[in-house]
Parts: structure tokens; C-alpha cells; sequence
């Protein structure tokens, strides 16, 4: 039931300002009015008119006195519980309000910790105000919107509703936490064009290496780096490192100098347990390779929560010693995901590669089947894998499209902090409690403390579920594959499936094919 009538949304515009007048003065109303008009821009009629006139009104003036008076360089963050005795309006929920020069990945970055603290959004309205303000950030001016030019600044207003939090100190502890992640912000955009020139002086570093390197493979890495600088990358860090030799492993020596970017943030106060790494990592980062791939230990919590990957390129001597790594820590932008792998430097090496090893005919069924495979693999897998062992995934995957059946791959990262898995699964019995069973056996048998998954379907009959695994680089688990796919088989299998072979195994393939058409679901009692 509507709370108030509105014929459209400038009637709604006019009952709003009405509403306004009474509580501020007539010389203050245009400029409010103009603000209205841009906090509730694209807010729909019919989710205004769910609300009270009267609480709407409170909103937009406890937004505005957010406005009146601004430091760009300290942005504001308040988080509430409105009520009529304090505010003058009231909500069901817990209000958020953020003042912030306007920057890329705002919403994005603040969306994120809200849901990543368990928070369900109701209400989110975000506006870029083009604003002049006095000496003292005093408000003077709000502009229509798009406005630029000399003393006009731009500036982010979030409003949010959260699931109402009636603890004080919780409370503040998200004001904080948002405060933090604001700051990531600013970090991570300050530095994105350094860090893209350090793109280029990696670039121009890459023909002088001392160690031989094939010619076309220079030649690939190259362009791999300047098509990530087109548009391909979102860069959030970048650090370089040696690898001091230990006893039972190494430790990872940062160049504070180095630090763009978050590296900045994540790298401070760290221990000498933190930067300790297994002897296979140490033997991994000892490898003579130019470009390599790996992902971050932790979600990052500017623009998406998902885990950075890593970048890296190394710098090797002529006896093929590495000297130091350089490595970019950010996101693939979601144009990635969509462009054909043919396209994408570096991995269509690997393509190639994998199609010339194959031996099928481009034309062939088979070679069909090949070129759609790799094309709808996670890029990831094809970004990290090494080509030899992508390859045989390749091709066992090729070898099960159309069958009726479960399996699952598995690769460890080499840093050893998680395990990549593809389950295959028919997608007529692909359900989320499949999943879940899936994603079960996989964090105990790995003991995993975390786990990311994505599911994609296409024409073929089988499912694909892609899960992400945080892992303990300590615990050296060993893993039968073979077995993990049979305990994996062994949990997504139902009641049916097990009527189904018995039938089968009862009455032979061609009759138990014949009374399972006859009775799916078993025999009336």
C-alpha cells in the first residue's frame, strides 16, 4: 500500500519540495530542490511511493547537511539508525551515507563490504554532484548535473539502507571499515597511471633480457602487456621481490620502493611468518620464466570481491638466474570473459599449441568440439596452467562432451594456496544441492577454509561447475584424483540413480532400459 499519491515524478518532485519548505528557509529551497531532483534521479515512482512523504523529506535533508560543509580530502562516512526525537525521520533500516570526491569503483568498492559483512542492501542511491565551494569547503553552489569547468568539483553521494544493526559499537565499527575501504580506493586510483607506465618500462626491458628467450614469445609477452593496458586490466598494485633461500623453504624480500597501489596497504607490518613461503613456491619463483600468473591471497575489496590475480614478469640473467620479479596485482575487466580466446595474447599461443597437438581437423567434429572447449574454459585455467598440463585437461574434456557422466579436474596453484577444480556434471541432475555436495567433498578432502564457484551451462548435456578453493600452503596434502572423482561421484548420486543401476544390473540393459521407461520412478507397491 503506497504511503502517498503521485501522478508522476515531477508531481512527486513538487510534493517533496512542498514537504521541504517547512523545515528549511525560502532563500535555501531552489538549491535543495535542484539537489531533490538529482538524489532521487533515477529512484522509480513506484519505490517512492512505498515510503512516507515525510521520511523521504528527512533523507534528503539529512544528505544535504552531509553536503553543507565538505573537506575533499576527508571524506565523510556516517552510519545510523534514524529515529523522529534525534532526526526528524525514521527508518526499519540502518541508513549510510558517504561523501566522497568522485572516484572510479565508489559504489562497486562500498556495495561489497556491505555484503561481505552480511548486510542485505533495500535502498541505494548514488548521485555525482557537480558542486563550488568556498575556501572552506562551505557548500556555495549545487550545479546542474554534468556541469565541469574552472572552481566546479565533482563529488559521490551513496545513500543506502542496510538490514537494521541496533548496536552502537557495530555501528561504528562499519563506519570504520568503510573509512578503510575508501582509502583502498584512493590508493589503488592514485597509482593506476604509474602503474601503467611501469607497463611500459617493463615492456621496453623485455628485448634486452640476457637469457635467451624464443623470439615469437618475446614477441607475444609483448603484446599480452600492451593489450592488458588497453582497457583489459583494472589495476589495483604492484611490488617487486627477490626470494632469499631458507632451510626448509624462503622467505620473499619486497622493495618498499617499488610498492603502486594497494601493495602499499597489504604489504605493511608484515611478519617474517608472512613472508615465508614452501620450498616448492621458492622453486616455482626460481623458474626461468618470463611472464607468469598466480592469483592473491585474499579478495580484494576495491571494485569486485574477487581474488586479484597476479602478473608478473621476471628479470633473468643469461645464466637464467632470476634476479627479481615484478609483479601487478589487479582484475580482469569483464570484457575479458567475453572475448574470444583466439584474440587474447598469450593464451592463443597456447591454443594453438594445444589444437596443433591434438592433430584434429579444424573442420572435423572433433576439431569443433576442441575450438568450443577451450573457448568456454575458465580463463583462469587458461591464463595459469602450464600448457602441457592444459592439454591433457583438453583433451579429457573433449573426450566426455555428450556423456552422461560426472567428472572432475583438479590443479593446484603454485604458490600452493588454492586448488582450481572443474566438476562435469549432467545437467538434468544438476541442482544446487548437487553442488553443494560437490563443493563439500572438496573442501574436507583439501581442507579448505573457503570456496568460490561458478556455474555455466551451454548446448552440451553436461553442467560445469568451476570452484575456486583457498588452501593452506603448509598443509601438503596428497590427492588421488581418481578417488576424489569417485567420492565426488559417490555423493551427487540419488535414490533414482541407484534404482537405475539396479534395474539395469537386474533385468540387462535393453529390458532394464525398457521397465525404467515404463516406471522412472520405481514399482507401485
Amino acid at each position: 500500500m503506497a504511503f502517498f499519491t503521485a501522478a508522476s515524478k515531477a508531481d512527486f518532485q513538487h510534493q517533496l519540495q512542498a514537504a521541504l519548505a517547512q523545515h528549511i528557509s525560502e532563500q535555501a529551497l531552489p538549491q535543495v530542490a535542484l539537489f531533490a531532483e538529482q538524489f532521487f534521479g533515477i529512484i522509480s515512482l513506484d519505490e517512492l511511493t512505498q515510503r512516507r512523504m515525510s521520511d523521504l523529506a528527512g533523507c534528503t535533508l539529512s544528505a544535504w547537511r552531509l553536503l553543507e560543509r565538505f573537506d575533499p580530502a576527508q571524506p565523510q562516512v556516517r552510519v545510523y539508525n534514524p529515529d523522529y526525537e534525534r532526526h526528524g525521520w525514521q527508518s526499519t533500516h540502518t541508513a549510510v551515507e558517504v561523501l566522497h570526491h568522485d572516484l572510479p569503483f565508489l559504489v562497486d568498492s562500498v556495495r561489497t563490504e556491505l555484503n561481505r559483512r552480511g548486510y542485505s542492501i533495500h535502498t541505494l542511491q548514488t548521485t555525482v554532484l557537480s558542486v563550488r565551494r568556498g575556501s572552506k569547503g562551505e557548500l556555495l553552489e549545487i550545479l546542474p548535473k554534468g556541469t565541469s569547468g574552472e572552481g566546479v568539483s565533482q563529488e559521490s553521494l551513496m545513500y543506502l539502507e542496510i538490514d537494521r544493526c541496533s548496536n552502537a559499537a557495530e555501528l561504528n565499527v562499519l563506519s570504520k571499515e568503510l573509512e578503510q575501504v575508501l582509502g583502498e580506493v584512493r590508493v589503488a586510483v592514485a597509482d593506476f597511471e604509474p602503474m601503467k607506465d611501469k607497463v611500459q618500462e617493463l615492456l621496453a626491458g623485455i628485448d634486452s633480457c640476457q637469457y635467451v628467450v624464443d623470439a615469437d614469445e618475446k614477441a607475444e609477452i609483448k603484446s599480452f602487456l600492451e593489450w592488458l593496458v588497453g582497457n583489459h586490466f583494472t589495476f589495483l598494485g604492484y611490488e617487486e621481490f627477490v626470494v632469499r633461500d631458507e632451510a626448509d623453504g624462503g622467505h620473499i624480500e619486497y622493495d618498499p620502493q617499488s610498492f603502486l597501489g594497494l601493495t602499499k596497504l597489504l604489504r605493511a607490518g608484515l611478519t617474517a611468518e608472512d613472508l615465508r613461503i614452501e620450498d616448492y613456491a621458492v622453486s616455482y619463483l626460481r623458474e626461468p620464466t618470463l611472464l607468469s600468473f598466480a592469483k592473491a591471497a585474499h579478495p580484494s575489496r576495491v571494485h569486485r570481491p574477487a581474488y586479484p590475480d597476479y602478473v608478473s614478469i621476471r628479470q633473468i640473467d643469461a645464466d637464467g638466474k632470476v634476479i627479481k620479479e615484478c609483479r601487478f596485482m589487479g582484475l580482469y575487466t569483464s570484457s575479458v570473459y567475453g572475448e574470444s580466446v583466439r584474440v587474447i595474447p598469450y593464451i592463443r599461443r597456447k591454443v594453438a599449441e594445444i589444437e596443433r597437438r591434438s592433430g584434429f581437423q579444424p573442420k572435423a567434429h572433433l576439431g569443433k568440439e576442441l575450438a568450443q572447449v577451450v573457448e568456454v574454459l575458465p580463463r583462469d585455467d587458461l591464463f595459469q596452467t602450464p600448457v602441457d598440463e592444459l592439454f591433457t585437461t583438453v583433451m579429457s574434456i573433449v573426450q566426455i562432451q555428450e556423456r552422461n557422466k560426472i567428472r572432475v579436474f583438479l590443479r593446484k596453484d603454485p604458490y600452493g594456496r588454492f586448488c582450481y577444480c572443474l566438476a562435469y556434471v549432467p545437467r538434468d541432475v544438476y541442482s544446487t544441492e548437487v553442488r553443494q555436495k560437490i563443493q563439500q567433498v572438496l573442501m574436507e578432502r583439501l581442507q579448505a577454509s573457503d570456496c568460490e564457484f561458478w556455474t555455466f551451462f551451454s548446448e552440451s548435456v553436461l553442467a560445469r561447475v568451476q570452484l575456486i578453493l583457498r588452501v593452506d600452503p603448509k598443509n601438503r596434502i596428497d590427492i588421488d584424483p581418481l578417488m576424489l572423482e569417485k567420492e565426488v561421484v559417490q555423493a551427487c548420486r540419488s535414490w533414482q540413480d541407484d534404482y537405475a543401476s539396479l534395474v539395469v544390473e537386474s533385468f540387462g540393459e535393453a529390458n532394464g532400459t525398457k521397465v525404467l521407461s515404463d516406471f522412472p520412478k520405481g514399482f507401485p507397491a
